[in-house]
């Protein structure tokens, strides 16, 4: 935490300029996710931060409801394109590839500010699972007789497409069971209704530490800080693949260049703030700030990633 708060040191200061720019109005945060979950809690911080630091009221507006598209309509529909952004995961880029007609083009509709944070997804399995990598669940998942099965926080999820990724990249054909969020997903292998998930590390920790999950690997490019002995996909072997839960800012189209740039140092200088860091590690994830373009990049890269799996998995929302 420590290294990451030294990263953002050049940004600390920079709210004098921000504050001189407010326009005297609320700042509007449109999250598509229903009240106290992981996002919702990480906005609402960064939203107090820019409260007590530039004195520009902050509203949090939840439009929870049809995979995103509420709240992105909710978005487009504000009068004040300049004081008001939509948080967005990965759900965001997914959903044009489930669901044939959208009220809105997301790539003419929407700008990006920036990228927030994100986590790596962790392979559990439940404690009945006789294996200790992946490699062996791999076997063990492809003897007929144990009939696998794994969960997910929701159909078209990332963690579903990220195991169907996965499913894929090794030849696999576990049958996917959803769940109505993180929680019941990781329930559902605490009890061993399911074998496994791929999920977030904040979901996942606690449940590890009090020995009641098996973590078999991490994504990512090096291990999580949170679960430093879990070692990742790569180290096993498997350095195809990749899977994460991440946040990130959008606003309206027509938003200026110079809006762009001045909201983007609003929200990642708020992220160097030690009440955000501790809210961050507390829900396993990282900051990942990045420039506009740099987030632009990302998206596009992920919605390709997300309908290749969706194409090769056929996956339908019901």
């Amino acid at each position: 935490m420590k290294k990451i708060l030294l990263g953002f040191s050049l940004l600390l200061g920079s709210y004098a300029g921000l504050a001189q720019a407010d326009t005297g109005k609320p700042l509007n945060i449109v999250v598509p996710y229903a009240a106290g979950g992981p996002s919702d809690s990480i906005i609402r911080s960064i939203g107090k931060v820019i409260e007590k630091d530039t004195s520009q009221n902050v509203i949090i507006e939840n439009r929870p409801g049809g995979n995103t598209v509420i709240g992105a309509q909710a978005l487009l529909n504000k009068a004040d394109d300049d004081n008001s952004v939509l948080l967005v995961a990965a759900s965001f880029v997914i959903t044009p590839s489930l669901m044939q007609k959208l009220p809105y083009d997301i790539n003419k509709d929407f700008r990006q500010i920036t990228r927030l944070a994100s986590n790596p997804h962790v392979l559990v399995v439940s404690n009945d699972v006789p294996v200790s990598n992946v490699t062996e669940f791999i076997e063990w998942a492809k003897k007929a007789e144990n009939k696998g099965t794994y969960s997910s926080f929701g159909t078209g999820s990332s963690g579903h497409l990220g195991y169907e990724l996965f499913n894929h990249q090794v030849g696999l054909d576990l049958l996917h069971i959803p769940y109505k969020g993180a929680a019941p997903a990781t329930l559902a292998v605490l009890s061993s209704e399911v074998h496994s998930t791929l999920g977030d590390v904040g979901a996942i920790a606690p449940h590890l530490e009090a020995g009641k999950l098996k973590a078999l690997a991490v994504s990512g490019t090096e291990r999580h800080p949170r679960m430093p002995d879990v070692p990742t996909f790569a180290e096993q072997g498997y350095p195809d693949f990749t899977s994460e839960t991440w946040l990130g800012l959008l606003a309206k189209s027509s938003v200026s260049d110079e809006r762009i740039e001045q909201l983007n140092r609003l929200f990642t200088t708020a992220l160097a703030h030690p009440d955000v860091q501790a809210i961050l590690e507390q829900q396993g994830m990282q900051a990942k700030p990045t420039d506009a373009a740099g987030f632009a990049d990302f998206m596009t890269k992920e919605a390709l990633k997300y309908k290749q799996v969706i194409n090769d998995a056929n996956v339908r929302i019901e």
